[in-house]
């Protein structure tokens, strides 16, 4: 049976709980974004405007390649708009995919149909394909993770979802403005990251950063600290495309090894089981590290602001970090 909650805001009461975030971060290594100004629906799928057909196929081509549909738009404030979707001046969208090690692939390109968008999401199996529309630029081929060009960062993803949850515009919104003042270009509002009580969302791309519980006056130092080599592990949920336990492992070594740059630390084994984990990984410039760890059962909680059932989450914890061999 549902419980009353007038004015219930996930994110208030999380903040209040002080609800654990670390390993939370969203599992996808590959991502591909369509700029689309409105009309996003419950979900990026179900409000991308697309005909049911060319949607299908879409859907099974980033579903072959382990990518995640993201609508992106320009924050308001920023005095730009996003290109209405069909309007046939073409549209943005970034091939985002995760290659070895710490190495990232990132293509921009427009697109003024679903054909080019097609032909776009194609370039996760066929990354040298010349699709019409294509940026030829060098932030169009690999370069590695964690390694700015400037000071600047590449794609900054601010989850504004209100049709997912309130939260998310109430917080995520007001988080996008500041960040557009500070890094107009890289700055784009998004669909739902997940984790809606963590709202505001941040996803620092192509590195896969994900950061939770953000205000508008916390942007500029964590994404100036991350671009720095500087990794602020405060609000980082985790590292995207890793399962929660080597998520938990790796902000334990940001943690503890600080200050170190996002790439400085790189899984390379996982074992055991829930209930008693081992991660290893790399950290440069320390050598191998073993993290073990257990997961703890949350008390049952209402997630989101539409929740109308309480649930339990399963979360990583740390027990010990070592250094195993130095490097």
């Amino acid at each position: 049976m549902s419980e009353a909650r007038p004015e219930f805001r996930c994110s208030d009461d999380a903040r209040a709980r002080g609800d654990r975030f670390v390993g939370t971060a969203p599992p996808a290594k590959h991502w591909f974004l369509v700029e689309q100004a409105g009309g996003w629906g419950p979900n990026a799928w179900a409000g991308l405007d697309l005909a049911d057909r060319d949607k299908g196929e879409l859907e099974g081509t980033l579903e072959d390649a382990g990518a995640r549909l993201m609508l992106i738009r320009r924050p308001a404030s920023e005095g730009r708009t996003s290109t209405p979707a069909g309007d046939g001046t073409g549209r943005r969208w970034c091939v985002i995919q995760s290659l070895e090690g710490a190495e990232r692939r990132v293509v921009w390109g427009s697109a003024a149909d679903a054909d080019g968008l097609l032909a776009a999401a194609r370039l996760f199996s066929d990354p040298g394909a010349d699709v019409p529309g294509r940026d030829h630029t060098p932030t169009g081929g690999a370069r590695e993770a964690g390694v700015p060009e400037g000071d600047e960062p590449d794609i900054l993803l601010v989850c504004t979802h209100g049709r997912k949850d309130v939260c998310c515009a109430v917080r995520g919104r007001p988080l996008a403005a500041r960040a557009a003042e500070l890094w107009p270009e890289a700055t784009w509002e998004c669909t739902h990251t997940g984790g809606d009580r963590f709202a505001g969302n941040l996803v620092v791309l192509p590195d896969g950063a994900c950061y939770g519980g953000l205000d508008p006056e916390d942007v500029e130092a964590i994404v100036r600290a991350h671009v720095a080599g500087r990794v602020d592990p405060t609000q980082l949920r985790g590292p995207t495309g890793f399962s929660n336990q080597v998520q938990a492992a790796m902000v334990a070594a940001y943690g503890h090894f600080a200050p170190l740059a996002f790439d400085a630390v790189q899984p390379v084994a996982s074992t055991g089981s829930a209930e008693a984990w081992q991660v290893r990984l790399e950290v440069r410039g320390v050598g191998t590290v073993e993290v073990t760890g257990h997961t703890e059962t949350t008390p049952a909680e209402f997630l989101t602001c539409k929740a109308d059932v309480r649930k339990v989450m399963r979360l990583p914890m740390v027990d010990s970090l070592e250094v195993i061999q130095r490097g």
